[in-house]
């Protein structure tokens, strides 16, 4: 630290002291400021008035709502900063006890004192990362506005629920305790109202607060401790894999893949070709989605389906498409399938070094790839490890990358490599690397289009689906009939074969 910035514990003791003095002067303001809504003689006027007296209410409320969110954002800074100091303290603490269990030349005490220093130390650095990633969120979400959009809901449910509590009859009691009733209602109502429309702040705050992280050199830190504090509990054991002939019984299988080919007819209203067994063989990008939709539905959590096409063209070129499923179970315990959580957090923190990248690899060894020309292209965590093989090609020759909902931009893919990476404004899955795409890429972005039937607009609970980046390909034409990714794909003039592959994790 410079000499011009030196700040000692006891200093940050004394200035989070200040903000709670602060806090206990002004935090009983808050019901004060918000009682002058049941003063007796507003509710009087109210019925001379009701125009006036609902004007007067909502700036009763906006003020108490606002001084409230002040008190919570102060609050929240007291609670980090001392977190802060506390963890700091104890590593000290253990650093301390650790030298003189050292000086002392006492072995046995050693070994327990490493034991405990080993310990205290993932401790320290789990809650000192997450206390970074926190106070980054909430840095995000009050610079981008989403408090103030959340404080105005509740402002407005508030006023919702002032209407509701004075068109009632009863007692001033009673109407207090309608009031309070209706302004939970009335939140949770506004606020699903309003998610469509904050869904894309909620995944700016999300991306934003990331890139934080990273310009702090705080995300692969943070990773790497929770895979470390993962392994301490028997997760993210990641193993290995291997290819096996048969992980379900075939008639299940085939009933999966024909159900999956009837959804995205259903829900793109596209018109896909497939094989005389019912595999999607695509002709353009919007299609090439929905065949991961399909692979996905077929492996679930059985095992990971990773389906490669082969292509002859026109031209006499064999090219070969690798296609890599998502993930399919968000349990941290490792499972059968390789195409989980912990690849997803294994692959965003060490590439490809993971259980389902070496399934891949495997299968296209078996499929005889060697030196052809290949494109790698998967959804979410398909194209996570798509990105992550670009990066790292083991010898192969990939030129082309197309992914959906797939937080790569911070994968070092090679400038030779093309990438068509899709991303949806409301999908928060696709935000998680913290960083924009390279310019040199394709990037498709906007909001998340809604599928065939549906009736609502989606929000980020939603947003992040096969089908409907499906959906979104084929609103962009240009990207979707790109030559450079259609000539791997089964279009008019070219001979394509589908082959899948069944991975399992192995150990």
């Amino acid at each position: 630290m410079s000499d011009g910035l030196k700040v000692d514990f006891a200093e940050i003791d004394r200035m989070v002291t200040g903000l709670t003095n602060l806090n206990a002067y002004a935090l009983p303001l808050v019901p004060k400021v918000g009682a002058l809504s049941a003063d007796g003689d507003l509710l009087a006027s109210a019925i001379l008035s009701p125009g006036t007296a609902v004007a007067a209410e909502g700036a009763v409320l906006s003020a108490s709502a606002q001084l409230g969110v002040t008190m919570v954002t102060t609050e929240a800074l007291v609670l980090i900063t001392g977190s802060i100091v506390k963890v700091y303290e104890a590593a000290e603490t253990a650093i301390a006890a650790a030298a003189a269990a050292i000086e002392a030349k006492v072995a046995e005490a050693v070994v327990v004192t490493a034991r405990v220093v080993t310990d205290v130390v993932l401790g320290v650095q789990t809650v000192v990362y997450t206390v970074t990633a926190v106070t980054a969120i909430v840095k995000q979400a009050i610079d981008t506005g989403l408090v103030s959009d959340i404080a105005g809901i509740a402002g407005q449910s508030m006023q919702e629920a002032l209407r509701t509590a004075m068109d009632g009859n009863g007692t001033l009691a009673q109407r207090l305790v309608v009031f309070a009733t209706a302004t939970g209602n009335n939140f949770g109502d506004n606020f699903m109202a309003a998610l469509p429309a904050l869904s894309p702040k909620i995944v700016q705050v999300e991306q934003n607060a990331l890139g934080d992280l990273r310009g702090s050199g705080t995300y692969n830190d943070l990773l790497s401790t929770l895979i470390a504090d993962g392994h301490r509990f028997g997760l993210f054991d990641d193993g290995t894999s291997s290819i096996v002939d048969q992980a379900i019984d075939p008639d299940k299988l085939a009933d999966r893949r024909d159900t999956a080919l009837a959804a995205s007819i259903a829900q793109t209203g596209q018109s896909l070709k497939t094989d005389a067994d019912g595999n999607i063989i695509p002709t353009n990008v919007s299609s090439l989605f929905a065949s991961s939709s399909q692979i996905d539905n077929m492996g679930q959590d059985d095992f990971a389906n990773v389906r490669i096409f082969k292509t002859v063209g026109e031209d006499g070129v064999t090219r070969y498409t690798v296609q890599i499923p998502s993930t399919q179970s968000w349990d941290p315990a490792a499972g059968e399938a390789p195409n989980d959580l912990t690849s997803d957090v294994m692959a965003m923190r060490y590439g490809n070094n993971t259980a389902l990248s070496q399934g891949v690899l495997d299968a296209m060894k078996q499929a005889g790839i060697t030196d052809e020309p290949v494109m790698l292209t998967g959804f979410s965590l398909g194209g996570i490890t798509a990105g992550a093989i670009a990066a790292d090609p083991q010898g192969y020759n990939v030129q082309q990358v197309v992914t959906a909902g797939s937080p790569i931009g911070a994968m070092h893919i090679p400038s030779s490599t093309n990438v068509a990476a899709f991303e949806s404004t409301k999908d928060p899955i696709a935000a998680l690397d913290g960083t924009p795409n390279p310019s040199s890429w394709t990037t498709v972005g906007g909001a998340a289009p809604t599928k065939i039937g549906e009736g609502s607009v989606p929000t980020i609970a939603d947003a992040h689906d096969a089908n409907r980046y499906a959906v979104m390909a084929g609103q962009n034409p240009t990207v979707n009939g790109d030559g450079a990714i259609t000539q791997f794909l089964g279009g008019t003039g070219n001979q394509t074969t589908v082959t899948d592959y069944q991975v399992r994790r192995t150990n």
